[in-house]
């Protein structure tokens, strides 16, 4: 059975055109694509409050970091406290890296060495990590 006979049937027995069901097919697919849109604004909804932050608000968010925290001599609390502490090193390592590299915070607070510029870790001995470059 053809599409074209498939229709010749549905037409003569309830005696809708070509054009009817072609709306009625078009109100199904809006009504569904409406209620799947629906869902989806519900689960957006439900979601954590867990969003990317761009450069800016990653300052006040480590600014917080750094009020809440008892004073450790953490990764946040040293960028914080100075804008110019842009590279850490560990004392135990011959490697620096930059202060938004993942590396770094894998330091240990108590073994880091913070520096202001890539001449001045480099002229410690320390060089720069290839995963930051």
């Amino acid at each position: 059975m053809s599409i074209n006979d498939f229709m010749n049937k549905i037409k003569g027995q309830i005696n809708i055109d070509r054009t009817n069901i072609l709306l009625i097919l078009i109100l199904v697919l809006v009504g569904a694509s409406s209620f799947g849109l629906g869902r989806l604004s519900a689960l957006e909804g439900s979601k954590n409050d867990l969003s990317i932050l761009d450069n800016k608000n990653v300052k006040s968010v480590k600014e917080e970091i750094g009020k809440s925290s008892l004073g450790e001599n953490t990764l946040e609390n040293n960028d914080v406290l100075s804008n110019q502490k842009m590279y850490v090193a560990s004392k135990n390592g011959k490697i620096y890296y930059s202060s938004s590299c993942t590396g770094a915070s894998r330091i240990k607070p108590e073994n880091q060495m913070w520096f202001s510029s890539k001449e001045e870790a480099e002229d410690s001995g320390y060089t720069l990590a290839k995963s930051c470059q």
